[in-house]
């Protein structure tokens, strides 16, 4: 789908749906932490860059 990035802005991309992950590594006063956001529409820029989970059999980054 052709629109606008949610994560960056840019507009006439092709966007697909994804659930952004927040992610608090470990250290050693704090246990790893993984939080999932609501879904959004991000650029394959995006999606190469942050932590995400795809929706709809689209690839996930770590």
């Amino acid at each position: 789908m052709i629109g606008a990035c949610e994560s960056c802005g840019r507009e006439d991309e092709v966007v697909v749906r994804v659930r952004r992950m927040y992610v608090t590594p470990e250290a050693w006063d704090t246990p790893e932490r993984v939080e999932v956001a609501d879904e959004e529409l991000w650029c394959f820029s995006c999606r190469t860059h942050y932590p995400h989970e795809a929706i709809d059999g689209g690839t996930a980054s770590p």
